[in-house]
């Protein structure tokens, strides 16, 4: 099967989904929010599934790298602790180029609304400790890694130079 996805990953709040859409509205690929996609198939959001628990949630999680590794085309951007599970690495990389998004933790925490975000809410120093033992991970399964310290334009033109060509023109199948 042919790598034809571009998998986003990253800290929640790095920049995943927004770079995701512009990136999607540049080149020839749909664009995927995976915590959406978990969202629509669970029928609750990501806050209310947290409250049964980290791990249903992480369950849920792997299912949907499971079913968006068949898709083609696309962009998909995943939640930040899709790394996590082990299990998920082989999904992520099945059929997409990975790339991971990696904004400084000053400016997530600057910029994020921790309300949405069930692992935030004792504050953002979690953050920090979340960056922590999610680096090694993030470092290890990017093909491509893009530094979120920029303009969106800026990043995304950047993350774009470092794409194989056939991505640049829309032969990835």
């Amino acid at each position: 099967m042919a790598m034809s996805n571009l998998v986003l990953i990253g800290m929640t709040g790095s920049g995943k989904t927004t770079i995701g859409k512009e990136l999607s509205r540049r080149l020839p690929l749909s664009f995927i929010d995976m915590d959406e996609y978990i969202e629509a198939v669970s029928g609750f959001s990501i806050p209310e599934l947290f409250k049964k628990g980290e791990e249903p949630f992480r369950s849920l999680e792997t299912d949907a790298c499971k079913a968006l590794a068949a898709k083609k085309n696309s962009i998909i951007s995943t939640g930040g602790g899709a790394v996590v599970k082990e299990a998920n690495h082989q999904w992520l990389k099945k059929t997409g180029l990975i790339i991971w998004i990696d904004r400084p933790v000053r400016l997530i925490a600057d910029d994020i609304q921790i309300e949405h975000r069930p692992l935030l809410k004792d504050g953002t120093d979690v953050l920090c400790d979340l960056y922590k033992e999610r680096e090694k991970i993030y470092r290890q399964l990017a093909d491509i890694i893009v530094i979120n310290d920029r303009s969106l334009e800026e990043t995304i033109d950047s993350l774009i130079e470092q794409l194989p060509k056939q991505y640049r023109k829309g032969d990835v199948s």
